[in-house]
């Protein structure tokens, strides 16, 4: 080739690349106006999935797209860019995570080893005067170079040339697409993100006669993402879903633990109870009407409001092994191991804690009827004077239709229990089994006492050991599986109930 071909050669290669270079540096930027519509799944465990639809105006070539006001910890490996309005029209080629958000630590960052303006003001007159200076540290405060001095800290206000290009003021998602055509399309980004919680709380109101409750369910949701979602449709997932935690470079939390209630107003008089389906081994609770959920706020909606819900009250006495004490020798008569009190404990026994629940069934017949994620159970009760009065809490599994519900509220005071021991002997053994068990036969006794003004109905619980059957009982009882009885019994207002029962066991030797 001569060399005037060479230099035209080189002409003609520079002159059509030109246009190129200048077409791959082409940047479009998508900001929230852009957007048509947002809807978002929020799941338990701090996962969500979010679906971002946008109307964007689109040159025709390659460009870098930049996707602002997406959620701050967007797990970038789930995201999918698609084009509604014309699939096959946009191609993306390579997509970036832009998790250096602007702030005064890292602009520092940025200009290590580079020029900055010191700008102090004169402490009399006001007037300011600006003095070069190099960035040499921003570890643990900042180190400044300035007119061959070292200056630590800040010694004025700094100013900066330029905003460096790869800091960004808000959560960015960088997409190098090629599109075939220019003019408006409708694209959608989904991804999963994490910053987003819901949990469901309830509010139970007892009534006086301590039977029905008014149930409210809350579902209250904090929004830490990083971002705001206007006008978003809202839906929960109710379940245990399986993630799978590994270390994805995600964008880091503009800020960090602020959280302040504000209730956003309702968009239109729509019903607000969340509606709900079985979905996969899960449940969807969807809210009928568009939600804005702000960065960095929590805020409640209604799941369910439920009036005279039929409940009742249960006082519990688990008294846990029946034969606690071990070997024969262990035990004399009248006497209870293990235990003290001031009280003569071989005279009353040994006492036994209540528990208090309230319990009711989550099916229509009681009102209710309808799957309820897992939460806390708050549960209030007005007093003489119609003041609301919080009465105890406890948090419930996911509970499905027309399974119980039961809500531990604490201990009893007024209702107690004891249990004495009455007899213990042993049994002869049945000759092919003497070497390997033991067959024992003991008596006990449970006073239940009630210092209320009312009669109270409780239910008294024992593990039976040693593959054991109850001989005799002075009340009837239930079997509620291997070894365990339940009575269930009245005590007349201020007065007791005893309960006498004997048990013959083989214990293993």
């Amino acid at each position: 080739m001569s060399s005037s071909n060479f230099r035209y050669s080189i002409f003609a290669f520079l002159f059509i690349s030109a246009p190129l270079a200048a077409q791959e540096e082409k940047i479009l930027r998508s900001q929230l106006k852009d957007q048509t519509a947002v809807s978002l799944t929020v799941y338990a465990n701090g996962r969500s999935m979010i679906r971002d639809r946008r109307k964007i105006n689109f040159e025709k070539g390659q460009m870098t797209l930049e996707l602002q006001d997406v959620s701050a910890q967007m797990r970038s490996e789930t995201a999918q860019f698609r084009n509604i309005s014309s699939p096959g029209d946009i191609n993306v080629l390579e997509q970036n995570l832009e998790f250096d958000l602007l702030s005064p630590q890292k602009l520092l960052e940025k200009y290590l080893g580079k020029s900055v303006s010191v700008i102090r003001s004169h402490p009399t007159n006001g007037s300011d005067t600006s003095e070069p200076a190099e960035v040499l540290s921003v570890q643990d405060g900042v180190i400044l170079k300035m007119k061959g001095r070292i200056e630590t800290g800040m010694p004025g206000r700094i100013s900066f040339s330029e905003l460096p290009a790869n800091l960004r003021s808000q959560p960015t998602l960088s997409l190098l697409v090629d599109s075939k055509k220019r003019g408006e399309q409708e694209v959608e980004l989904n991804y999963l993100s994490d910053g987003l919680t819901w949990r469901a709380d309830y509010i139970a109101d007892l009534n006086s006669e301590e039977n029905k409750i008014n149930l409210t369910g809350l579902v209250t949701l904090t929004n830490e993402s990083g971002t705001t979602f206007k006008n978003a449709q809202l839906q929960l997932m109710g379940g245990d879903i399986q993630t799978v935690e590994g270390s994805p470079r995600r964008m880091r939390k503009a800020q960090q633990n602020v959280m302040a209630f504000a209730a956003t107003p309702e968009a239109d008089s729509a019903p607000s109870r969340m509606q709900s389906e079985a979905f996969f081994e899960y449940h969807l609770y969807s809210l009928p009407r568009k939600t804005s959920i702000l960065s960095n706020q929590t805020k409640q909606v209604v799941l369910l409001q439920a009036a005279d819900v039929i409940s009742r009250k249960e006082i519990v006495f688990a008294g846990g092994n029946s034969f606690p004490y071990g070997e024969e020798n262990d035990f004399e008569f009248g006497q209870d191991q293990g235990t003290s009190s001031s009280v003569d404990d071989a005279e009353l026994g040994t006492p036994i804690a209540g528990s208090v629940y309230l319990a009711f069934e989550n099916d229509q017949k009681s009102r209710m009827g309808m799957p309820l994620p897992a939460g806390t159970v708050r549960v209030y009760k007005r007093d003489t004077l119609a003041a609301s009065q919080f009465i105890g809490e406890d948090n419930i599994k996911h509970t499905a239709e027309n399974e119980r519900v039961r809500v531990r509220l604490g201990s009893s005071f007024d209702v107690t229990a004891r249990r004495k021991k009455l007899s213990f002997k042993n049994i002869p053994a049945p000759a092919n089994l003497r070497k390997t068990i033991r067959v024992v036969e003991y008596s006990n006794r449970v006073t239940l006492s009630n210092a209320k003004a009312s009669e109270q109905n409780v239910i008294y619980r024992e593990s039976i050991p040693g593959e054991g059957k109850i001989q005799q009982s002075s009340k009837e009882y239930s079997l509620l599986g291997k070894g365990n009885v339940e009575w269930k019994l009245t005590i007349p207002a201020k007065g007791k109930v005893s309960l006498d029962y004997t048990v013959r066991a083989n214990l293993r030797n």
